[in-house]
């Protein structure tokens, strides 16, 4: 799946060197006129030399200018620019909802992408001789755990999803089977993670951590880092909103990946599940 060259842009803007930058930023705000520059003209237009060009293209993960110019011309040519700035006051709510379909599409697309599809394989394994899954979520990374404790738990599998930090850390420290330790965080750095994680490995728990930084604390940490992409920074902070959205599709790839071990248990537990919750809430 392609990703959308001007959100990928602005993904990357930090990461570049100071020459860099200053093309991606001045094709953010050129990005139709691009399309019909050569590389000595974009160079003029952003006072930076043609070689520079050639390694900003690689540096947001192109072959080269050429490459640039063709996704350029299909994601920029007959949009409405509007589209890629951040959601500002006053806007119709059809705009903002476009906005953020746009956003949206882009994170799961990267995520996509650049999932580590081998190591999720391994950690749906490992769900399977676990007895016990322990998962922890701060914040938002918490509306996450919750739908890794609903769906792992309707599956069979016994899950342990506690808010309070030192709770979590007790049952942890008395469990006795093998047990995984599912942490999630965005940053990657949230202390409460770390600790827990920290704890999880005395105990000799498998730990996977889900995050967006694959040079992060919880990445560098865990026995199995799963990285997804969390979208661009923006001042009203939808970054947030579809860094979470990222988690949830990742997530949906780890259960998905897990029930396609076992395909028909899993799916004949799931129909009983269905039909026992169906009968229990409906009788007269």
């Amino acid at each position: 799946m392609e990703e959308n060259i001007i959100l990928q842009i602005k993904s990357k803007l930090n990461d570049l060197s100071k020459a860099e930058k200053k093309i991606g930023e001045y094709i953010l705000e050129h990005a139709v006129e691009t399309v019909n520059y050569n590389t000595t003209k974009l160079a003029q237009k952003a006072d930076v030399s043609p070689a520079t060009i050639v390694r900003f293209c690689r540096s947001i993960g192109l072959s080269g200018f050429s490459q640039l110019k063709i996704r350029l011309y299909a994601d920029a040519s007959d949009v409405d620019e509007d589209l890629y700035t951040d959601i500002t006051p006053n806007e119709e709510t059809a705009l903002i909802a476009e906005k953020l379909a746009l956003r949206f599409n882009h994170s799961i697309t990267q995520t996509a992408n650049h999932l580590n599809t081998a190591s999720v394989e391994v950690i749906a394994n490992l769900i399977d001789r676990c007895t016990t899954i322990y998962v922890y979520g701060i914040g938002a990374s918490h509306v996450v755990a919750e739908d890794f404790t609903q769906k792992f738990s309707r599956i069979g599998k016994i899950v342990v999803n506690m808010l309070d930090h030192h709770l979590l850390s007790s049952s942890i420290v008395s469990a006795g089977d093998p047990c995984m330790f599912v942490a999630i965080s965005n940053s990657g750095e949230t202390n409460e993670v770390i600790k827990l994680v920290q704890i999880a490995k005395q105990k000799k728990f498998r730990t996977v951590g889900i995050t967006q930084y694959e040079n992060s604390s919880l990445a560098q940490l865990v026995d199995y880092p799963i990285v997804h992409h969390g979208g661009e920074e923006v001042m009203l902070r939808s970054a947030a909103t579809t860094s979470l959205v990222s988690q949830l599709f990742t997530i949906d790839v780890l259960y998905y990946g897990y029930i396609n071990k076992n395909p028909k248990k899993i799916l004949n537990m799931l129909k009983e599940s269905k039909i026992s919750i169906q009968t229990f809430f409906h009788k007269e």
